[in-house]
C-alpha cells in the first residue's frame, strides 16, 4: 500500500483507566533511556554496522585477460586463465571498466511530495517551461513571457495535474509531458467534480485550525474522469487524445515515444484486471492498442516496457502464463516471441547486449524462491541458462565484456555476504571477498535464523527471519515479537544477511514472516489474498507463529506480540482481534481498520467494491471483530494523515468504547502517515516491554 511517511509532534491519550502503570505514567521524554536492556541496545546498535565487515566489492573493472576488484582500500587482480591473484597499487589498475553493473530503476518523482505531481516541466530544448498554476497550464519562455494554455481550471477540473490518489497508487508524479522535439506538450484534463471530498483538520496545536480538503474516492465512490490534451506549441492548436469512452477507467503512465511522433499511455478498467497500452497520434488525437493484458485477479499496472535501439521493438514484462516473464514485441507487428519461460518469476534486467542478441536478467529459480539468480537468454528466446549455481541470494552483478565472466555477491539470512567470480557455465572460479565475523564471534552473538514453515493451507512453503538478543539463554523463555507488514506489492522478508536486530536487546525474540499475497513468486501465490485482505495473509502469519511455538521451546506461548505500521498496523490490530488466543499485545501504527475507508485504486484492485464483495470487507474489518479484543492494544496515528485517515483509528476506538473494552491510544496532532517523533519509538517499545516482559 501506499502507506508510510515521516512526521513529528506528540500527544498521548488514554481512553481507559486500566492502562498499565508504566505506560500511563509516561515517565517523560527520557523514558526510552529507562527501558530494560537499553544499554545493550545502544551498544549493539552502535556496533551493528561493523559487526561483519567485508564480503562486498567496492569496484570491479575488466580487461581481456583479468578482473580487477577493490575490497576496502585494496585493489587486486585475478588472471582469468590461471586464476592467480595478486595485490595491486592504484596506479596499476585500468582507469575505466568496460563491464556493466546491474542497476535498479528508481521510482521517479524529482523531489515531488508523496502522492503529488510536479507543477513545472522544462522542455527538452530548454526554451520553455510548462507550469501548472491554479489548476491551469501556462507556458513560460526564456524571456519570462507567459502564454495561458487553459483557463477553466479549478480544484475540481484540473489541467496539468492529477490528484493524490493517482500520485500515490499509480505513481503519477507529473501531469504534463513534453515531446522530445519540444513541439508538443501533453497534459492531463482531470475532472473530479463527482469525487467526494475528504476533510482533515490541521493546526491542531495552534490557536486556530484549518481545513485540508482533498478529493478522495473511497471504494464504490465515483472516480475522476480523465482525459489528455495535446498542445502544438507553434500554432496553439489543442487536440484531445482518444483515451476511450469508459469514464471509470484509469489513464496513466504517459509519455512520448522517443521518435517524437507518438504518445504512449496506459489505461486499465476499474477492476484493474485488464491493462491496455495505447499509442496515440498527437496531431489527430487518434489512438490504437499496442497490447492488452488480462488477469483473473488483478493485472500489474506498470509492467516494464523497455525499447530497443531501433525504436520499433521493445521488451515487455508479462504474467500471462502465471509467472512474471519477458517477451519481445514490435510496435506494429505485436508479439514477436517469448524471451523467458519457466515455473518461476523473473526480476529485473541486468544487462542487454543488442549486438549479440543476449540479455542477462534476474530470476527466482532456486529451491528457495526468495533467492535471486542470474540468467542469460537470447532475445529470440533461445539458450535460456541459469548462470549462478548456489541456493543463495545473488546481487551486485558485474558482467565482463563478451559475457564470459561475471562477479556477484552471495548471501542469505544465515550466511554473511561474500563476493565470487563466475564463468558463464555456472562455475565459481574464485572467492574475491569474504565477510569477517571475528567481531561478532568475539561478542558471542547468536546467528540469525531462517524460518521455513507451511502456510495456513498446509501446502505452501513460506519463509521468515528470526533474531535473538545477545545474551540469549535457551534455558529461559522469551516473548516472541512479530514485526509485520504483510500487504500486497511490497516484500517485507528477503534472504539477505542481517547480523543482529538491536531491538532484541529489549528482551524479545523478533521474527519477520512471509505470507501469501506477496509478489515475487507465481501469480497464484500473489493472488491468494484476492477479495480476502486480512484473511489469508493473517492466517499465514498465525501459522508461522504456531510453527515457532511448537518448534522453539524457549518461546513463551503466553507472550506473543505483533507490531507494524500502515498495512502492518492493520495486520497488528487485526491479529489481536482475529487470533486473541495466539496474540497477547499489539502496537498498530496508522492501521486501515476497515477497507471501506481507503482509496478506490488500491482497495478495489484487491477487494473490488463493498457491493461486489460484502463478505470480504466484513471479514477483513477490524471494527467488525472489535468485540474479540482481550489483549493489549495500542493504536498509534497521525492526526493529519492524508493517506490512511485518522478516522480509521477513531472508528475502532468508538467501537471498543461502545463495548467498554479497554485499550490505549497514542495520537500525534501534527504528524502525517509516517510519524518521526521519538515519542513513537519510546512509547511503542515501553508498551511492548511492559506487556510482554523479557526472558523468564
Amino acid at each position: 500500500m501506499s502507506i508510510h511517511r515521516i512526521g513529528l509532534c506528540v500527544m498521548l491519550l488514554s481512553l481507559v483507566s486500566l492502562a498499565t502503570p508504566a505506560f500511563a505514567q509516561g515517565v517523560g521524554p527520557d523514558s526510552f533511556e529507562t527501558l530494560d536492556g537499553i544499554d545493550r541496545y545502544r551498544n549493539i546498535a552502535r556496533k551493528s554496522g561493523r559487526l561483519v565487515r567485508g564480503g562486498t566489492l567496492r569496484q570491479v573493472r575488466w580487461d581481456d585477460s583479468a578482473v580487477y576488484f577493490r575490497t576496502g582500500s585494496d585493489w587486486f587482480r585475478i588472471d582469468l586463465e590461471t586464476m592467480e591473484r595478486q595485490p595491486l597499487e592504484d596506479s596499476e589498475v585500468p582507469e575505466s571498466s568496460s563491464g556493466n553493473a546491474s542497476g535498479t530503476r528508481r521510482r521517479g518523482g524529482g523531489g515531488v511530495a508523496r502522492g503529488r505531481q510536479r507543477n513545472r516541466e522544462n522542455s527538452p530544448d530548454g526554451s520553455m517551461q510548462a507550469v501548472c498554476r491554479n489548476y491551469n497550464v501556462v507556458l513560460i519562455d526564456e524571456d519570462r513571457n507567459e502564454k495561458q494554455v487553459t483557463t477553466e481550471g479549478d480544484a475540481k477540473l484540473r489541467f496539468g495535474m492529477a490528484d493524490w490518489v493517482y500520485g500515490e497508487e499509480l505513481d503519477q508524479t507529473t501531469g504534463m509531458w513534453w515531446s522530445p522535439d519540444s513541439k508538443y506538450l501533453a497534459y492531463y484534463r482531470f475532472d473530479e467534480s463527482k469525487v467526494p471530498d475528504y476533510y482533515l483538520t490541521s493546526g491542531l496545536t495552534g490557536l486556530r485550525t484549518e481545513v485540508m480538503t482533498e478529493g478522495y474516492p473511497k471504494p464504490g465512490d465515483p472516480n475522476p474522469v480523465v482525459g489528455i490534451d495535446v498542445l502544438e506549441v507553434d500554432t496553439g492548436r489543442i487536440t484531445s487524445i482518444d483515451v476511450g469512452d469508459e469514464p471509470e477507467q484509469y489513464v496513466y503512465n504517459i509519455g512520448f515515444h522517443d521518435d517524437g511522433h507518438g504518445l504512449i499511455l496506459s489505461r486499465t478498467n476499474r477492476h484493474q484486471n485488464m491493462l491496455e497500452v495505447l499509442l496515440a497520434d498527437p496531431i489527430t488525437g487518434s489512438s490504437r492498442v499496442l497490447l492488452q493484458e488480462n488477469q483473473s485477479t488483478w493485472q500489474k499496472n506498470r509492467p516494464m516496457m523497455r525499447w530497443l535501439s531501433d525504436g520499433k521493438r521493445y521488451i515487455w514484462e508479462t504474467e500471462k502464463d502465471g509467472h512474471l516473464h519477458y517477451e519481445l514485441r514490435h510496435i506494429d507487428d505485436g508479439l514477436l516471441n517469448t524471451i523467458t519461460t519457466g515455473e518461476h518469476a523473473d526480476g529485473r534486467i541486468v544487462q542487454l547486449d543488442e549486438a549479440s542478441g543476449l540479455m542477462w536478467y534476474v530470476s527466482h529459480s532456486a529451491e528457495n524462491p526468495l533467492n535471486a539468480q542470474l540468467h542469460r537468454v537470447g532475445l529470440d528466446g533461445t539458450g535460456q541458462q541459469r548462470l549462478t549455481s548456489e541456493n543463495l541470494h545473488h546481487d551486485r552483478f558485474m558482467i565482463a565484456p563478451g559475457g564470459g565472466h561475471f562477479t556477484c555477491r552471495t548471501q542469505s539470512i544465515e550466511q554473511p555476504p561474500r563476493s565470487v567470480l563466475y564463468d558463464d557455465s555456472g562455475n565459481i572460479l574464485a572467492e574475491l571477498a569474504v565477510s569477517d565475523l571475528s567481531e561478532m564471534e568475539q561478542m558471542d552473538l547468536p546467528m540469525p535464523e531462517m524460518i521455513r514453515f507451511k502456510a495456513a493451507d498446509g501446502q505452501t512453503d513460506l519463509f521468515g527471519s528470526l533474531h535473538k538478543p545477545s545474551d540469549f539463554d535457551p534455558d529461559k523463555r522469551y516473548p516472541l515479537l512479530v514485526d509485520v507488514y504483510g500487504g500486497p506489492v511490497f516484500r517485507f522478508v528477503d534472504n539477505t544477511w542481517r547480523s543482529v536486530n538491536p531491538w532484541c536487546e529489549l528482551g524479545f525474540v523478533i521474527v519477520k514472516l512471509e505470507n501469501r499475497g506477496l509478489p515475487g513468486r507465481s501469480k497464484a501465490f500473489e493472488g491468494a489474498t484476492y477479495l480476502k485482505l486480512g484473511q489469508v495473509d493473517l492466517d499465514d502469519q498465525a501459522a508461522g507463529v504456531r510453527h515457532l511455538l511448537q518448534t522453539r521451546p524457549w518461546l513463551d506461548p503466553d507472550r506473543v506480540g505483533i507490531t507494524g505500521h500502515s498495512y502492518g498496523g492493520y495486520m497488528s490490530a487485526l491479529a489481536l482481534l482475529r487470533y486473541p488466543e495466539l496474540f497477547d499485545t499489539a502496537v498498530a501504527g496508522a492501521p486501515v481498520t476497515d477497507w471501506r475507508n481507503y482509496d478506490t485504486i488500491y482497495t478495489e484492485r484487491y477487494m473490488r467494491t463493498p457491493e461486489e464483495n460484502p463478505d470480504g470487507y466484513k471479514e477483513g474489518s477490524c471494527t467488525n471483530h472489535a468485540r474479540n479484543l482481550v489483549g493489549n492494544l495500542l493504536l498509534v496515528h497521525g492526526m493529519v494523515d492524508d493517506n490512511v485517515h485518522p478516522s480509521n483509528s477513531w472508528q475502532l476506538a468508538a467501537r471498543l468504547q461502545q463495548r467498554d473494552i479497554p485499550f490505549d491510544m497514542l495520537f500525534f496532532p501534527d504528524s502525517g502517515h509516517g510519524i518521526g517523533s521519538p515519542a513513537y519509538r519510546s512509547r511503542k517499545w515501553a508498551y511492548l516491554q511492559e506487556h510482554l516482559g523479557g526472558p523468564r
